[in-house]
C-alpha cells in the first residue's frame, strides 16, 4: 500500500486526468453545471454529516473557514440561489486554490477517510468550476480583481480574529498545516504566511490574466 503521501499525488494525477478528459471532451457547460451542483451537495453534505453523526466535528477544524472550502460553499450558494454576480470572486479563489490542494497536502497522517476524500473532492469542485466559467466564456475585470483582494483581506482578518478567539489554525495563521506541503520548506512564522499570501496575489493576478480577453459575461464581484 502506497504511503499516504504518495496516495495524494497519486490521486490528484487521477483527478487530474479526469478534469483534462472533461476540458477536452464536454462542450456543453449546462452538463459541468449539473454535475459541479450534484458533486458539491454530495461532499459538502457528507463531510458534515459524518462527521457530525460519528462525534469527529470539530469546530476548530471542520468548519468551511478555509478559503478552499469557503469558496466551495459559495459555489454551492450560488447554483443554488441563481447569481453570477458573485462568480468572479469564486473563480479567482478556485484555480489557484484547487491547482494548492492538487500540490499540497494538509491532513495528518492519521486523518479519517472521509477528511481525505472532502480534500480531494474539494479541489476537483474547484477546478471543475473553473473549467465550467471558461467553458461559459466569462470575463474578469480589473474592478473585479481589486474588490476581490480586499474582500479576501477582510476575511482574512476575520479569521485571525475568530483564530486568536478559539485557538484554531484557519488559513493557517498561527502556525504551518500538517501534512507534505510548500510550508515544510518555508521559515516559521511569520514568514512562510508571508509567502503564502504572496503566491495567492500572485494566482489572483495570473487567473485574471487567463481570464480577462476573450469573455463575454462580466463579474458583479
Amino acid at each position: 500500500m502506497l504511503d499516504i503521501y504518495s496516495n495524494h499525488f497519486f490521486i490528484t494525477s487521477i483527478l487530474s486526468l479526469i478534469l483534462f478528459f472533461i476540458f477536452f471532451k464536454n462542450k456543453n457547460p449546462q452538463r459541468l453545471y449539473k454535475l459541479l451542483a450534484l458533486l458539491l451537495l454530495l461532499n459538502i453534505s457528507t463531510f458534515n454529516c459524518y462527521l457530525i453523526y460519528s462525534g469527529n466535528y470539530d469546530f476548530k477544524v471542520h468548519l468551511p473557514l478555509h478559503l478552499c472550502y469557503l469558496t466551495e460553499v459559495g459555489i454551492l450558494l450560488s447554483i443554488f440561489f441563481k447569481t453570477e454576480y458573485y462568480y468572479g470572486w469564486l473563480l479567482l479563489n478556485s484555480l489557484g486554490g484547487g491547482l494548492s490542494g492538487f500540490l499540497n497536502s494538509n491532513l495528518e497522517a492519521d486523518s479519517l477517510f472521509i477528511e481525505y476524500s472532502h480534500l480531494y473532492l474539494s479541489h476537483f469542485n474547484l477546478l471543475l468550476f473553473s473549467i465550467f466559467i471558461y467553458k461559459s466564456k466569462f470575463i474578469l475585470t480589473k474592478n473585479t480583481l481589486i474588490k476581490s483582494t480586499l474582500f479576501n483581506a477582510l476575511i482574512f482578518l476575520l479569521i485571525v480574529i475568530f483564530n486568536i478567539l478559539f485557538s484554531s489554525n484557519y488559513w493557517f495563521t498561527r502556525f504551518k498545516p500538517p501534512g507534505i506541503n510548500l510550508t515544510n520548506i518555508l521559515p516559521g512564522f511569520p514568514y512562510y504566511l508571508l509567502v503564502l499570501v504572496i503566491i495567492g496575489l500572485i494566482s489572483y493576478y495570473c487567473t485574471f490574466k487567463l481570464f480577462s480577453k476573450h469573455r463575454k459575461i462580466k463579474a458583479g464581484i
